[in-house]
């Protein structure tokens, strides 16, 4: 049996992941497995009827019953004696409070299929899972924000744009050990792996003092610290059918469409000038936006307004992220006048599609004998967005994209970059129903619509 050491570095204050979140490891090792282990599967099957459906969990192995299934369990987290006793950066007390914190977090690799009447062909099926996944733990020795399979990133999008690496190193375990792991009684030993995660800095307090600073000729004094973005949030209108008033409600991370407000708060985000920093996977660079946004900045908060471009690039639905450069003049012993710049780290928001057919207080009705309904909005046309990204759904029930030139019932259609259109009947909806009618854009949703079914 084997064990492998996987070694999340931080690098730099401002894009250390929050490990206030555990789960975000634990992601990021299931996402890694799923997107290599699913084509590796496919392999040993003829190419129809699909291969068995693996399922990725993090639970531990005495609840893994599923058939085909691997699990990466998370049970035990110690300090690193690496990172203990480290000497204080700041002046706060306990100075322990906010100093990083390094974690090793242990994890099991377990492999499980049901017996299903072939107790042979089960413990078969289960090491063949097994392989594949000691096999991509191998194939990929080091993770960061640009790795991907398959054109899929592989960092959770809480960790996206951030400058976290995964390294995985292969060590052994002797046997005898092994057993240590399993309680007797209850579970027999199974083959595992067992992984060790390190080195996982926590997040420690933000401090409050600072130290005194020495004045002299030229030195430029501030007296704000470095931007820092907390989250984003925006505010959602929408009104229930049957109601005459409208409803709001807070989201976080923000959600809006084209001409809606964002709010990013944080700390010390005002100075002489204040621009966000757009970006999205797969744009080259970040893009600044500022007046064309509407950016106003206060001390703790920054409003914009998503707008159809940023910069250079095109801003369609989707998933973004923003980070705020404030930036002071100072003037310089030579009379001229220096700019200081100061970039936050990143936080995610979301660019909703953009519905004005039907309206948020209105209810969508079916039209003419073909009963069809019209959706007017966008984008659904466009470089960046593919027909396959776009979904439609009538209450829980989805709407497939129509295949052929003439829209048929159970359909809908792009007609055009600021127009969907799809046809009743659908199955599974009742006539007479007002339920919610979602589309869905490079996976970000529009905010609440609804429809009457026909």
């Amino acid at each position: 049996m084997e064990c492998r050491r996987v070694d999340v570095l931080a690098w730099g204050n401002s894009d250390r992941m929050s490990l206030l979140d555990l789960s975000l490891v634990t992601t990021t090792l299931l996402r890694l497995l799923k997107a290599r282990v699913d084509p590796l599967w496919a392999e040993l099957f003829p190419p129809l009827p699909p291969p068995p459906t693996i399922t990725y969990s993090g639970t531990s192995s005495d609840k893994l019953t599923t058939d085909q299934a691997l699990s990466m369990f998370l049970y035990s987290a110690n300090e690193d004696p690496h990172f203990k006793n480290q000497p204080p950066i700041y002046q706060d007390k306990p100075p322990v409070r906010f100093t990083p914190m390094g974690l090793q977090l242990q994890y099991q690799l377990v492999s499980h299929a049901a017996d299903l009447g072939d107790a042979d062909g089960a413990i078969l099926r289960s090491q063949r899972l097994f392989g594949l996944a000691l096999k991509t733990l191998h194939d990929f020795p080091s993770i960061d924000r640009t790795t991907q399979i398959a054109g899929a990133l592989i960092f959770p999008v809480a960790l996206q744009g951030t400058d976290n690496v995964v390294r995985i190193n292969l060590r052994n375990i002797a046997p005898n050990e092994v057993t240590n792991f399993w309680t007797a009684g209850n579970q027999f030993v199974r083959l595992a792996a067992y992984y060790e995660v390190s080195t996982t800095l926590l997040e420690p307090d933000r401090p409050q003092l600072r130290g005194q600073r020495v004045l002299r000729y030229g030195v430029q004094i501030f007296v704000n610290g470095a931007p820092r973005l907390d989250t984003s949030r925006s505010t959602v209108t929408f009104r229930l059918p049957g109601e005459a008033t409208d409803r709001a409600a807070e989201v976080q991370p923000a959600e809006a469409a084209s001409g809606e407000n964002l709010y990013f708060d944080g700390t010390d985000l005002n100075g002489d000038s204040t621009a966000l920093l757009i970006r999205k996977t797969g744009w080259d660079e970040a893009q600044e936006v500022g007046t064309d946004w509407g950016v106003v900045a206060g001390s703790a908060s920054i409003l914009a307004q998503v707008q159809d471009a940023a910069g250079s690039k095109d801003v369609v639905p989707g998933v973004y992220s923003a980070s705020a450069r404030v930036t002071r003049f100072r003037s310089m012993p030579d009379g001229t006048t220096r700019a200081f710049a100061q970039e936050s780290n990143q936080v995610p928001f979301t660019v909703a599609p953009t519905i004005t057919a039907p309206a948020y207080n209105a209810v969508a009705v079916a039209v003419g004998p073909q009963q069809i309904v019209t959706i007017n909005g966008g984008v659904f046309q466009h470089a960046d967005v593919s027909a396959d990204s776009i979904r439609v759904f009538v209450g829980p029930e989805p709407i497939l994209l129509e295949p052929t030139a003439a829209l048929t019932p159970g359909h809908f259609e792009i007609a055009s970059p600021t127009q969907l259109r799809f046809r009743f009947p659908l199955a599974g909806v009742t006539s007479g129903a007002t339920l919610p009618l979602r589309v869905i854009v490079n996976g970000a949703e529009n905010s609440p619509r609804w429809v009457l079914v026909p």
